[in-house]
């Protein structure tokens, strides 16, 4: 059983296949990385299901727990996160060797094994063992090269808060630790309509995506809880963490009505405040003053993609009268550089 490799919707439509040999120039570098991740969306790799009757518990040396994920309890677990598991070809080496990946939780981490064969023990050994979360290995994919027949890997460097794409790099693992031998960084632009660019800016949607809310006024990046003040408006955006990893995610945000005095039966009493709008959790926030008028402003998930900011849909509610004035979705190229 084969199953297409997951670029989990990041990998957009690259530029126009290129040569394969790259010279010394920066474009020529920046195509041939673009080369790989366009082969590797035309591709398929074998996934663990090809090869659990050989790579099995039984099969592994190993302590327990370090091939836990292959007990008999977990395997269906194992098979749903897997990625891939293919042979793979390291200079120095004879052994047959395969490479294991696995995407697990909220966060998207990768969990990379390669393992070694023991011909004297008919053994499978870990020859190496990277966890994402501990920064000890990223998204990547193994690919034979076409001459020298050694494997080299191309790593798909995400945000783990905001899932968008860092970089493309081509990497070599040499004595169990990682090379970057190439790297095209990429880089997000909107496409904005003029409507859309009267409520928000480019800038301003890169701050939301790193979490940076100093215009608003909070000195730190990632605020547990955003509280706006507007007129007899209060808006309340609290930081929502996933429930596995505790990942920050996105903001729930909340519309109330401020706490105030008001006359009943000629007594002056205190009216609390009450919830007058919920949205849910959202990208990003801020407020905008036009003709006299404060707007809340939000960006939130996109009409394709759920799971990262880089496709989004704008909103815009007049405070006083709690309506939306504005409603439109926004897409964005990725460009690497």
């Amino acid at each position: 059983m084969k199953n297409r490799i997951k670029f989990f919707t990041l990998l957009l439509v690259l530029l126009t296949p290129c040569t394969l040999f790259a010279s010394n120039s920066r474009k020529s570098k920046i195509q041939n990385v673009l080369y790989w991740a366009d082969w590797l969306k035309q591709n398929e790799y074998t996934t663990y299901a090809d090869y659990e009757n050989e790579l099995n518990f039984d099969t592994i040396d190993a302590p327990v727990d370090d091939k836990y994920e292959f007990a008999q309890t977990e395997i269906y677990y194992t098979k749903k996160a897997n990625v891939y598991c293919t042979e793979i070809y390291l200079k120095g080496i004879k052994d047959r060797m395969l490479a294991m990946l696995q995407i697990e939780g909220s966060g998207w981490f990768p969990y990379l094994k390669i393992f070694r064969f023991d011909s004297k023990k008919q053994k499978w050994t870990i020859y190496y063992s990277g966890k994402g979360p501990l920064g000890e290995c990223g998204v990547v994919y193994p690919i034979r090269h076409p001459i020298t027949g050694y494997t080299f890997f191309f790593e798909q460097k995400i945000n783990y808060d905001n899932k968008r794409l860092i970089s493309y790099d081509l990497l070599s693992l040499e004595n169990k630790k990682w090379k970057v031998t190439e790297s095209v960084k990429a880089r997000y632009v909107y496409n904005l309509t003029d409507e859309q660019k009267e409520w928000i800016s480019p800038e301003l949607i890169e701050k939301m995506a790193a979490f940076d809310y100093s215009f608003l006024g909070y000195k730190k990046d990632h605020p547990g809880t955003i509280e706006l003040i507007v007129n007899d408006r209060k808006i309340v955006a609290k930081l929502y963490h996933t429930s596995v990893g505790r990942m920050a995610s996105n903001y729930d945000i909340t519309v109330y009505s401020r706490e105030r005095e008001v006359f009943k039966k000629n007594e002056k009493v205190s009216e609390e405040e009450k919830v007058l709008l919920t949205l849910g959790t959202q990208w990003g926030l801020n407020i905008v003053e036009k003709d006299n008028k404060s707007y809340l402003v939000y960006i939130g998930f996109g009409a394709e993609n759920r799971a990262s900011i880089e496709n989004l849909s704008l909103n815009v509610i007049d405070l006083s009268s709690l309506k939306t004035v504005h409603q439109s979705y926004a897409n964005c190229d990725i460009l690497f550089e």
